[in-house]
């Protein structure tokens, strides 16, 4: 096999995961994703529940064209690369003019869209090696899925949008999930 295969596969791997467990977090807590945005403000107050649905929408819809595998070649990507750089000057912008502070109007916090996430570390960072990540798979050509091939795939990223999350409990709670019940450590 092709090894600009596995890496355009592993690139789409990558982003799926990165968007769908961005777009769960974040409607977890779409009351901290509305605080976010505020203390981001890009939009009017009137229009923040817009925008958060919208953001919402906008990386479950990415989430998912990524998990599709060899689909949306041409599209995905360069979809991505906007939302990301998007995110990334708000950032930077906001870490710029005193990010953690608080504004006079109570909207100053963490910039983490309000949630004890494993993606949540380090945005400017985090941000650069996703852009990175859907450039180098914009640039690989690969195959399109076979349906045994797209199950698998699919599964791959829902297993490691699981783990994420079970992650991101435990160490919220101090606590994993373990079937019914829970364990503590």
């Amino acid at each position: 096999m092709n090894w600009e295969f596995e890496a355009a596969w592993l690139c789409d791997y990558a982003l799926a995961v990165v968007f769908a467990a961005s777009a769960g977090g974040k409607a977890q807590a779409m009351t901290d994703l509305r605080m976010e945005i505020r203390a981001y403000g890009p939009v009017p107050v009137r229009l923040e529940p817009a925008a958060a649905w919208t953001v919402l929408a906008m990386e479950w819809a990415l989430a998912a064209a990524f998990a599709a595998g060899g689909t949306l070649e041409g599209v995905k990507e360069p979809a991505a690369i906007a939302v990301l750089l998007g995110m990334t000057g708000l950032s930077w912008r906001r870490r710029r003019d005193g990010g953690g502070r608080n504004r006079a109007d109570g909207t100053g916090s963490c910039g983490c869209f309000g949630a004890n996430h494993p993606l949540s570390r380090r945005p400017l960072l985090r941000n650069a090696v996703f852009i990175a990540v859907a450039a180098a798979g914009w640039i690989a050509e690969r195959p399109a899925p076979s349906g045994t091939g797209f199950a698998a795939f699919a599964l791959a990223v829902a297993s490691a949008v699981w783990l994420l999350e079970a992650r991101k409990m435990q160490k919220e709670t101090g606590e994993w999930r373990a079937g019914d019940g829970q364990v503590t450590e």
